[in-house]
């Protein structure tokens, strides 16, 4: 049962109606014949539904009044007039109303237009609370959360304002992310943002991309993303993971692996996946190595040991005697990269 209010200036019509909606088994939450007189009413009442002649007396009209219902109170209004000029059409279209019915209206089409109107209307309240809570949700997350809509920014969280260092969302609405992003990055990114996937799934960046903030200063950022609707369409969700200092710190271990296998010392490195994955040329010579590269097992060193040294959280060194061709020697190994990742390295320099 729904409560339905009539807002009609003719008595008979309303008189019409009102037996109506009894029939239905709807309640007559009132009848009223102006527009000051309905938004009283929807007020004191709150109906479900709302008939509205258009042509009213007064100053206000059918259309006003409705617009202020459904601004104010969210209460769904159904048009009922005789008239269909263009122009009045067009604005009971533009004022989002949830129906237009022409006198004279039979009640089966009036029964049908009430209940599309209640079920649509509580199908919008519905995702409209979807979405406000979804809006809790982004501006409470601890990480940085970024909307886009068609490629442009259509909300940040207060963490993403401060990765790209601005306390202004104004700052940032409406432009394409990629104008953030460096131009190495942009069509590795545009790809993974274009792959239209269905809602809710999830997709992964995990190389990272390279971004400047506002103030030109540049990022590394980690990319993970899923579809959702915002606003009622369909937009990208980006998760936003700084990791300029891991990115740092690689780009530096880098460089002292590189540093150290080109230094012409006996240097080894040991991959992630407990294999040797290269030597120096002056490694070889120390050892006496020659031909393909040997296991850790055939230079006496305890895989344990070195799986150890990978998983630990802090950069450690060990020391080490190794084993090769019945001869010892005294060497000391070092961890590179980052807990996790397949760059991580075991450096074994020989003493």
């Amino acid at each position: 049962m729904r409560k339905v209010l009539i807002v009609e200036d003719d008595k008979f019509l309303s008189a019409i109606f009102a037996l109506f909606i009894k029939d239905m088994g709807h309640e007559l939450a009132g009848r009223c014949q102006s527009g000051p007189e309905a938004l009283e009413k929807c007020n004191e009442v709150r109906p479900d539904v709302v008939l509205m002649d258009i042509h009213l007396e007064g100053e206000m009209d059918g259309i006003q009044t409705a617009e202020r219902i459904q601004r104010d109170l969210e209460i769904p209004v159904i048009f009922v007039s005789s008239d269909t000029s263009s122009t009045v059409v067009e604005r009971a279209i533009v004022s989002n109303s949830y129906g237009y019915l022409v006198k004279p209206v039979q009640k089966k089409e009036l029964a049908i237009s009430i209940d599309l109107a209640y079920y649509k209307h509580k199908a919008v309240l519905d995702q409209k609370r979807r979405e406000e809570s979804f809006r809790r949700f982004l501006s409470e997350a601890p990480v940085p959360i970024m909307i886009l809509q068609e490629g442009r920014i259509q909300y940040l969280n207060m963490e993403a304002l401060d990765l790209f260092h601005t306390h202004y969302i104004e700052d940032m609405i409406g432009l394409p992310f990629l104008d953030f992003v460096e131009a190495s990055s942009r069509e590795e990114l545009g790809a993974f943002l274009n792959n239209d996937e269905g809602l809710g799934k999830i997709k992964q960046h995990m190389n990272g991309i390279r971004v400047t903030g506002l103030h030109g200063k540049p990022l590394d950022v980690a990319v993970s993303g899923s579809w959702v609707t915002f606003n009622g369409k369909k937009a990208m969700q980006l998760i936003l993971n700084d990791i300029t200092v891991e990115k740092s710190a690689l780009r530096d271990s880098k460089a002292l692996r590189q540093a150290l296998f080109n230094g012409g010392k006996g240097v080894m490195i040991i991959d992630n996946a407990l294999n040797i994955a290269g030597v120096t040329a002056g490694f070889r010579s120390c050892i006496g190595l020659e031909g393909e590269l040997p296991g850790l097992k055939d230079l006496d060193m305890d895989e344990m040991v070195i799986q150890k040294m990978l998983e630990c959280e802090e950069e450690i060194s060990e020391s080490f005697i190794i084993q090769y061709k019945q001869k010892s020697y005294k060497c000391t190994a070092t961890i590179i990269g980052r807990k996790g990742f397949d760059d991580r390295e075991v450096i074994v320099r020989l003493d």
